[in-house]
């Protein structure tokens, strides 16, 4: 796969990101004092070029085995622009360059602001109705992420979240979904609502991805799908009506599943449909797909 400077979706959605890692932790970062265009403050630094957006980085417990070890970095609001694309690009690198690592229980987060929801619970349940029906693609492609396979842990990790919605899939049940949520007790659930409000504009909710990856090309992947999704579910193309009754009709079958495993083995029926959906051009689309079959590896 190739890095792109530019991705499917408008420049007018804000998103953030976080990125685990097992093997580093706070300390060494002290290393980033050494890149050119990159100033240290207390846990976090800035390029140079936007002196305003604060990356920080914090203990993330994702080793075991040491108390010590384990970091997640975390972005600024960042838009799809090139500079930002850059910018995140320097800092898997330079992660790479100090040989960090993914592990088992690595993840990446992907944040979406509630600001493009314009407070109306209508707008994040188009969302939230196009996730539940796509859902197998969305595991399949996350499980390609990385090394082409699942992980282990992934299976006890990643909850799906048909199964969370036992009181059917009414705006009302997405609401008791995101009550649930505001806890770090549901935080295996794929989209974590903790800490989120739809009235205030700095909040955001996250899609978890359970397979981890310092991989630049991969993550440019992962925003992409999430991003481009979250757009045409906003957009004027999108459905409510027609969604309900999609879930509707595979909520009995779905929940039968009891795991994520059968969502990455009925993922291929649905895989064209969704990417002709929510990607119009060929490289997007194609930079999909080679994920999602396992090509990169």
């Amino acid at each position: 796969m190739e890095y792109r400077e530019q991705l499917s979706f408008s420049k007018e959605l804000p998103f953030g990101i976080e990125i685990e890692v097992c093997n580093k932790n706070i300390k060494d970062m002290n290393y980033l004092k050494n890149e050119k265009n990159i100033r240290l403050q207390k846990d976090g630094f800035v390029f140079e070029s936007k002196k305003n957006a604060i990356w920080k980085y914090e203990h993330e417990n994702t080793n075991e085995l040491e108390q010590d070890l384990g970091l997640e970095v975390i972005s600024p609001i960042l838009h799809n622009a090139k500079i930002d694309l850059i910018n995140l690009k320097i800092v898997l690198q330079f992660l790479q360059k100090i040989n960090a690592e993914v592990n088992e229980i690595c993840g990446i987060h992907i944040h979406m602001g509630a600001e493009v929801f314009q407070k109306e619970m209508q707008k994040l349940y188009n969302f939230f109705l196009f996730y539940l029906y796509y859902e197998p693609v969305f595991y399949k492609f996350s499980a390609m992420g990385n090394f082409g396979h699942i992980r282990e842990y992934a299976y006890s990790y990643a909850s799906p979240v048909v199964l969370q919605m036992k009181n059917g899939i009414s705006i009302e049940a997405l609401k008791n979904y995101i009550k649930e949520n505001s806890s770090s007790i549901h935080k295996e659930n794929a989209l974590h609502f903790k800490d989120f409000s739809l009235f205030d504009i700095t909040s955001s909710f996250e899609l978890r991805i359970f397979n981890g990856t310092l991989n630049e090309c991969i993550i440019e992947n992962y925003i992409n799908m999430t991003l481009s999704s979250l757009e045409y579910a906003l957009s004027t193309s999108f459905s409510q009506e027609e969604y309900q009754t999609r879930c509707l009709q595979i909520l009995k079958v779905r929940r039968e599943w009891l795991s994520f495993k059968p969502f990455l083995e009925n993922a291929d029926s649905l895989v064209d449909e969704f990417v002709n959906t929510i990607f119009n051009n060929t490289l997007d689309k194609d930079s999909f797909y080679e994920q999602y079959k396992g090509l990169h590896l």
